[in-house]
């Protein structure tokens, strides 16, 4: 079997079709460096423009002093953050529906 997957790798490397990932050396951007060359990145998320707005880093960096950098487990089993819960009942205001859920995609 695994010969058999070997096999097919080294027949996709020869055809040019072997997929590597790559190694992003820069901040996501509109333009990112790449094994030291600088590459435009049409396949960004970053509509906004957010990812590197100074003020977003600063206050990610205040949430992770007060509130660390890891939930230790899942909301159903160890409760959430109360900026969870705040973000919760603001986006049901908001929405104008009487509560909210937040969850994670992965």
């Amino acid at each position: 079997m695994i010969s058999g997957l070997a096999e097919q790798l080294r027949i996709r490397e020869q055809q040019g079709l072997r997929r590597v990932r790559q190694v992003i050396e820069s901040p996501q951007a509109s333009h990112i460096t790449i094994d030291g060359r600088d590459y435009l990145a049409f396949c960004s998320n970053d509509y906004l423009g957010l990812a590197n707005h100074p003020h977003l880093i600063e206050t990610a960096c205040e949430g992770a002093h007060h509130y660390g950098v890891g939930a230790g487990a899942s909301h159903l089993i160890n409760g959430h953050f109360s900026a969870h819960h705040e973000l919760e009942q603001a986006l049901a205001e908001f929405s104008g529906f009487p509560n909210a859920l937040l969850f994670s995609t992965g």
